[in-house]
């Protein structure tokens, strides 16, 4: 809540367009004088043609209709080959918003008597004053549970990774040219790097798994032509394909590295790029009004969070360990100067982090109003109030846990180890509830149409 205080604009700014049905033909309760002849729904966003369904049912149960087309206005028409009787009808609709959110819904209308005969116009002679779907509900077509669980996994190893890239090549050289010996620190970075790439890989493979359940059913979520589907036609897809493209780069560059360096890190580099794009292209920027604002602002927000707080663990499980292996006698100076080193890029990141986070509620909201009586805006509360505690320590580490070091005492060395693991505990705490907020559809009164 504090945070959201420092931008009194964000009650006008135009929020994250989370596809929702905003108006259908028929209308929602319609009673017509005339058989329609097709169905056509409209979105709050562009819907995702590939995984969307239009069923009718009637009186005397299914009816067959042609296949369904879209257009730029955000709509799917289908038209219905037959003359619907009279009879109370039920539309099925089904669909996925580009940041791979699946919904789906349902409504009525009625045909009246004669209705066959007359204009082949629907028109309808007792429809409701709100023939819009603004509050239409959404329903869900994934197992959340397992999708949060492969979500935090992959995002604690993309912190993990992009933490031991500006280990390496942000805090080791300063570090280097001190006269500090970085070549184990280094090999201990790459190789955390390396082992939790594993672990993205089989985040990856779950998260691809549950949404092919989402859009294609469990019976087909494996099949190859429903995969490539998923994988191909949505924004969400593409976002997944550069997050495990990106990591298979960032494994090969990290390999190449220890023989030609200049092929390896540019390899590794172009890599972690594809993994911070993954998460933008694959949540709720992807939905955005504001695309590219809203990608950009993510790609920040996961860029410095990743160097600030996977530096962080780097230099707790890398790099101190490896400074207290050195057979000089100077292990604790060597921590106090390594600690030092990492000081600035994590007072560099730290506030590009907070700030494009903001930049994203503000993004997503829309209004203060918003913030309380949704769930999306309570759960954005409990993370900002986790988030005030990882700021908390990571200013108490900077002004006096860091200073205490140069004291080259064992004890303060044990100290900032615990501070910063508290630190890195509170953070994993934020990933936990950022699981939530990346399947809760921003608030839903507050879509613009």
């Amino acid at each position: 809540m504090f945070a959201l205080l420092l931008f009194p604009s964000l009650g006008g700014a135009h929020p994250a367009r989370h596809t929702a049905l905003k108006r259908s033909e028929p209308a929602k309760g319609s009673r017509l004088a005339a058989a329609p002849t097709r169905i056509s729904l409209w979105f709050t966003a562009k819907p995702q043609l590939a995984f969307s369904r239009i069923r009718l049912e009637g009186p005397s149960g299914e009816i067959a209709l042609d296949t369904i087309v879209a257009d730029t206005g955000h709509s799917l028409h289908v038209r219905i080959p037959h003359v619907l009787a009279q009879g109370e009808y039920r539309v099925h609709w089904q669909t996925g918003s580009a940041d791979g959110h699946a919904l789906r819904g349902e409504f009525t209308f009625v045909v009246l008597a004669n209705a066959a005969a007359a204009s082949t116009n629907a028109v309808p002679i007792d429809t409701p004053s709100h023939s819009q779907h603004p509050q239409e509900p959404e329903v869900p077509l994934r197992d959340d549970s397992g999708y949060r669980t492969a979500r935090w996994f992959e995002f604690a190893a993309l912190l993990t990774v992009l933490g031991a890239l500006g280990f390496r090549h942000g805090v080791l050289p300063p570090l280097a040219a001190r006269g500090v010996p970085t070549s184990d620190a280094s090999g201990r970075a790459r190789r955390l790097g390396q082992s939790v790439l594993s672990l993205y890989a089989i985040a990856a493979a779950i998260r691809l798994y549950t949404q092919s359940v989402a859009l294609n059913g469990a019976s087909a979520a494996l099949d190859t032509a429903a995969l490539t589907r998923v994988v191909v036609h949505t924004t969400w897809g593409i976002g997944w394909s550069a997050g495990v493209v990106g990591a298979a780069l960032l494994l090969v560059g990290w390999a190449v590295s220890k023989r030609s360096v200049t092929i390896g890190t540019p390899l590794a580099l172009t890599g972690a790029l594809g993994m911070v794009l993954s998460p933008a292209l694959s949540g709720h920027a992807a939905a955005s009004q504001q695309f590219i604002f809203s990608v950009t602002l993510d790609m920040l927000h996961v860029a410095a969070s990743g160097l600030w707080l996977g530096g962080l663990l780097m230099v707790l499980f890398a790099g101190i360990p490896a400074m207290l292996r050195l057979p000089d006698g100077n292990q604790h100076a060597a921590v106090s100067a390594l600690v030092n080193s990492f000081h600035p890029l994590a007072l560099f990141c730290a506030p590009i982090a907070v700030l494009a986070g903001l930049g994203m509620s503000w993004i997503r909201l829309g209004s203060l109003a918003t913030l309380w009586p949704t769930t999306y805006g309570r759960t954005l509360l409990v993370k900002l109030a986790l988030v005030g505690f990882v700021l908390a320590m990571g200013t108490y580490n900077s002004l006096r846990a860091r200073r205490r070091l140069r004291s080259a005492d064992a004890d303060e060395t044990g100290r900032f180890r615990l501070t910063g693991s508290a630190e890195l505990a509170f953070a994993a705490m934020v990933l936990v509830v950022t699981t939530f907020l990346v399947v809760t559809p921003a608030p839903s009164e507050m879509i613009v149409p």
